[in-house]
């Protein structure tokens, strides 16, 4: 994996990888941004974490790739990997280390009711509304940990619009609580059950902001600055939503539009939910060195076991700890740790980004033992709605290279890149992985509205016939599976479509607009 060497390397390897496949070997033939528009996206800006060995881990740097622009109207407005975005929702799991580091000071405690926190709002408010019976009405728990966790019960208010600055006034935290002019979101309520699955919140996040400011005594980015931001050494990150700001992404609703009215980007006063600006780069040495204090390399910042805390699924109901969300991809009993992904999305108004980490957890309140893998991450962000169709493919990809199950979300993508495989180490993976795909071959009906497909052969790779389309080219999609013996994953040439061959030869399924189309077997290749 040569092209987590430098930065040039990984701009080479992207450069190439981001292309389609009759483009691949000669990207003279088209501009990278003709490409970025392709994807419906102005500009992205990739940070990477790569593997290394144990050795090795505290001395390899993060390496960085930047294409496109900052600003559609302006041709010369060029990323850079200290261009800033939106974090967007990434916000709120630093809003979380803010309360994790009041925690470990003994100022706030994650299972103690809000109500001892809470000095300008009355408590039992949170639960009335012109729906209810404010005499009859429950007055549910709500802790820090159900908060930052999204299993408070406060399930009125998930994500937030942004405010014109040029034609709107900003509300202050108090009016947003309580839906109150001029907010544009609902009152900030809990109507359902805590700790009972996820409800996302960011109204809650949002409780958690006003708490914040009530025990410090600070305004929100000076606080988050002084508890977090430069304690972890992200320099290029800010919480301030109307300061002047130098070499900023806009947010665009296309590839080819700005947002109208004199804005550059919504502003967020619903800063601990969805207002950090930052770049990839700050955000996953942010992750890192959250990760590092595991080991006990970092504890100024937080004890071990704290963090460990954060990185365990709460009540195991959902998939978030405190503040990030996790998913465990393997559990070593006799080593106490965990193989997981912790990670978080953001999707502000024209910005999309990740970031997402692999490492080994110790169990809670175990150390973490010095024969534990590197971790490795990854961090992307875009300016633009439709982000995802290039940032997620770059995610997946990202998974394959490295050979872990990288999902966004938890949630299996449908968008992929043809495998690019730049040494003969990875034809060799690509050859493993769609070995023994004619146990698909033959003759399939869509279950729902019965058109017929014929999985077939041309030069040794699968080929589909069906609609009265002959041959759809398959290619080996860049996105790794720890069975590739059940599933094989193709894309389709030249479409927006992917073909998941499932179960060892008994389903196929194909994925385009976010839907998933299941066909079964009519006829076994070979049977008369």
């Amino acid at each position: 994996m040569s092209y987590f060497n430098s930065d040039s390397a990984l701009q080479a390897y992207l450069s190439e990888l981001i292309l389609p496949t009759h483009l691949r070997g000669d990207p003279g033939k088209s501009s990278i941004q003709d490409i970025l528009n392709g994807y419906n996206t102005p500009g992205i800006s990739v940070a990477v974490l790569p593997p290394s060995g144990n050795a090795e881990y505290s001395k390899t740097p993060l390496i960085t790739s930047a294409f496109g622009l900052r600003d559609v109207g302006d041709p010369a407005s060029v990323i850079d990997p200290e261009t800033i975005f939106q974090a967007a929702s990434i916000s709120k799991p630093f809003t979380a280390l803010a309360v994790l580091r009041l925690v470990a000071q003994g100022k706030l405690d994650l299972d103690t009711d809000i109500g001892e926190y809470l000095a300008d709002i009355k408590r039992d408010s949170l639960h009335h509304s012109a729906l209810v019976n404010p005499a009859t009405a429950p007055r549910t728990p709500i802790t820090l940990r159900l908060l930052l966790s999204h299993k408070s019960g406060l399930s009125t208010v998930a994500g937030f619009d942004g405010y014109n600055a040029q034609l709107t006034p900003m509300p202050s935290t108090i009016s947003i609580l309580n839906g109150t002019a001029p907010s544009n979101s609902l009152p900030i309520r809990a109507f359902t059950l805590p700790g009972l699955g996820t409800s996302y919140s960011g109204g809650g996040t949002t409780l958690v902001q006003h708490i914040l400011t009530l025990v410090t005594g600070k305004d929100f980015p000076t606080l988050m600055k002084e508890l977090v931001l430069e304690p972890l050494g992200m320099s290029r990150s800010t919480y301030e939503q109307q300061a002047s700001r130098v070499n900023f992404a806009c947010g665009h609703p296309t590839a080819y539009t700005g947002f109208h009215g004199g804005t550059e980007c919504m502003i967020y006063p619903e800063m601990a939910a969805a207002g950090l600006w930052t770049t990839p780069s700050d955000i996953l040495k942010g992750l890192r060195a959250v990760y590092d204090c595991l080991s006990g390399s970092n504890q100024s910042f937080l004890p071990p076991a704290l963090v460990a805390d954060s990185f365990t699924a709460t009540n195991g109901f959902g998939k978030y700890g405190i503040g990030w969300r996790v998913q465990t991809l393997s559990t070593d009993e006799g080593a106490r740790k965990r193989r997981m992904v912790i990670e978080h999305g953001g999707a502000n108004q024209g910005f999309r980004c990740w970031v997402l980490l692999v490492g080994d957890v110790p169990v809670a309140g175990e150390p973490l033992g010095v024969d534990s893998k590197p971790p490795l991450g990854i961090a992307v962000m875009t300016n633009s709605d439709h982000g995802l169709q290039l940032g997620g493919r770059i995610m997946t990809a990202f998974g394959w290279a490295v050979g872990e199950p990288i999902t966004l979300g938890g949630v299996a993508s449908e968008q992929y890149f043809p495998v690019l495989a730049t040494t003969p180490e990875e034809e060799g993976r690509v050859a493993r992985q769609i070995e023994g795909w004619q146990a698909w071959a033959g003759d399939w009906r869509m279950k729902e509205g019965g058109v017929a497909l014929t999985i077939g052969e041309e030069d040794g790779r699968p080929v589909v016939s069906m609609l009265g389309l002959h041959q759809l080219v398959l290619l080996p999609a860049a996105v790794h599976h720890t069975s590739p013996e059940e599933i094989k994953v193709w894309v389709v040439r030249d479409m927006d479509v992917a073909v998941i061959m499932k179960d060892a030869g008994k389903a196929v399924e194909i994925r385009q607009n976010e839907m998933e189309y299941a066909a079964e077997r009519v006829v076994p290749s070979g049977d008369t």
